[in-house]
């Protein structure tokens, strides 16, 4: 069975965009996703490069990418009003549970990503996110205290830097094997590369 290694940030809608259709890329290639929560600010930083949000012509040419595909894919796609948000919580969250509940992972991604993406989650609002998490059957106290333990913040820092060491400069990144791809706009070249189908170039 072929894995993919996801470098993703919740803060990212190209994360988003790709996410939502990994699973059905998984069924056709009887694949399987290992999910490396990474903070692309860090990221941005290793490589002495600013995030395009912040960069008001990048900044507008992304909205108008992102709804494209969202339309192409068919999938909802709401902008926070505090785009581009601390999404370190969510990254951390995410560390916390593949460590301790990795069974619950998929189901915490999947619906963070949709409380965000589609739902309109405010992601300063510490109340709704509690709500968020209680209502996938995880317990919120047991995260917000997990979040602060330094292993999980360890998690994230060698998550991060091994996206910057296999040459990832944002998100969301793939490696399969010896492959290494970058951005939701390749993922016929990650489903070739789980279906052993991709040259090495």
């Amino acid at each position: 069975m072929a894995t993919v290694n996801f470098y993703f940030d919740f803060v990212s809608p190209y994360s988003y965009l790709a996410h939502t259709q990994l699973a059905d890329m998984l069924k056709r290639t009887n694949g399987e996703v290992v999910y490396k929560p990474v903070l692309l600010g860090a990221l941005h930083k290793l490589h002495d490069i600013q995030s395009p949000a912040f960069l008001p012509v990048k900044a507008q040419w992304v909205v108008k990418d992102c709804n494209l595909w969202a339309h192409h894919y068919g999938v909802p796609l709401k902008w926070c009003k505090s785009f581009p948000f601390n999404s370190l919580f969510f990254q951390r969250a995410a560390a916390y549970i593949q460590k301790n509940a990795p069974e619950q992972l998929e189901k915490f991604v999947t619906a963070t990503f949709t409380a965000l993406w589609e739902e309109g989650l405010d992601p300063a609002n510490q109340e709704a996110i509690t709500a968020h998490i209680q209502s996938l059957d995880i317990d919120p106290q047991a995260v917000l205290a997990g979040t602060q333990q330094e292993e999980i913040k360890d998690i994230i820092k060698a998550n991060t830097s091994e996206a910057k060491e296999i040459g990832l400069f944002g998100a969301p990144g793939f490696k399969i094997g010896e492959h290494v791809l970058f951005g939701q706009d390749r993922l016929l070249f990650v489903e070739a590369a789980l279906k052993g189908e991709l040259p090495n170039v």
